[in-house]
């Protein structure tokens, strides 16, 4: 799906705004292992995923430590840096070929005086953002490992074929062992 079809589909933005929005992301892609944002540069862009998966990743001595998956048809960004512009403490990396587009701040912010309403939707993803990194610390919290499994599979059938496995275990917060001790308890 692209930004536009996303936006008729999603928003109450009339066809001419959406347009206008539209005109201002261009498209790009990315290869597995990419890195789309890098940790210490400052993120000056605004993503919409079409297809493929990224993840948010910090990286401390040599260890990959996953944050969170984006999906296709979401919004992407390094957002603690995009909206202070201090210094992106993780990194945005393609996991598999991503088709994404992307518009910078100064062009994003140029359309909020064009376009009001997007600001309300910007705040309703900004919720929504907030939303899934609260459930996600909850699960880390409350959940056994196994169940953060069984919850993401649920969520995401379609990971296992998509990301690698150290990666997944990597964001239940578990070793590559641990996870094929799990995966071989409930048969998956």
């Amino acid at each position: 799906m692209t930004i536009t079809e996303y936006l008729a589909k999603k928003t109450s933005l009339s066809s001419e705004q959406i347009a206008e929005l539209g005109a201002k992301f261009s498209s790009k892609e990315a290869m597995p292992g990419d890195y789309v944002i890098k940790e210490g540069e400052v993120c000056r862009k605004l993503l919409f995923l079409r297809e493929g998966c990224m993840a948010m990743v910090y990286e401390r001595d040599n260890k990959s430590f996953i944050k969170d998956f984006i999906f296709e048809n979401s919004f992407a960004s390094v957002y603690e840096s995009f909206i202070t512009s201090k210094p992106a403490r993780y990194a945005l990396k393609a996991i598999t070929h991503c088709k994404f587009e992307s518009i910078s701040l100064h062009d994003l912010e140029k359309t909020y005086q064009s376009i009001p309403q997007l600001k309300a939707l910007s705040a309703s993803q900004t919720e929504a953002a907030y939303l899934n990194i609260t459930r996600r610390m909850e699960s880390l919290i409350t959940l056994s490992a196994e169940k953060r499994y069984l919850e993401l599979l649920e969520r995401r059938p379609r990971l296992l074929s998509e990301i690698p496995l150290y990666l997944i275990a990597s964001y239940l917060g578990i070793t590559d062992v641990a996870l094929s001790r799990i995966r071989k308890k409930i048969g998956s």
